[in-house]
């Protein structure tokens, strides 16, 4: 017999188990109260999956499925119901921000090309002042 509202099945696969538990664990914390959680384990990795109502309720679905014994790694792909940022709750909104920071391919690009281009024009500088170092002193003195 199980020691939460589950109870085992008779025969039950390893990741199966590990699902059921950490739906049990899911379901038993107040913070997550009402959210519909999905929980599914394959090779000791849980996905979690559904549409929760914040973002912080997302994050802790995380965190408690990653602290079960035996999870090896989680891929949260809850969903938030609501905008993040139409919340005053702190969290969503530095969650918000960081989301909204992500640069995009175009400018890492051309950022990197800029680095690259003053990179070559700065080996191209100090490869010219080490000719003019060794070159000026034998074409004044000759």
């Amino acid at each position: 017999m199980g020691s939460g509202p589950f109870e085992d099945p008779p025969v039950i696969s390893q990741d199966l188990r590990l699902a059921w538990r950490v739906t049990e664990r899911i379901a038993a914390d107040a913070r997550l109260a009402g959210e519909p959680i999905g929980v599914v384990a394959q090779n000791r990795v849980v996905t979690l999956t559904g549409v929760v109502g914040s973002v912080r309720a997302r994050a802790v679905a995380g965190e408690v499925a990653g602290a079960f014994p035996g999870v090896a790694d989680v891929c949260n792909r809850l969903e938030t119901a609501g905008r993040a940022g139409a919340t005053t709750d702190p969290f969503e909104q530095l969650v918000a921000q960081w989301a909204g920071e992500r640069p995009d391919a175009a400018r890492l690009i051309r950022a990197r090309l800029r680095r690259e281009r003053l990179l070559k024009a700065a080996v191209v500088l100090a490869a010219l002042s080490v000719v003019l170092l060794v070159l000026l002193p034998r074409l004044t003195t000759g």
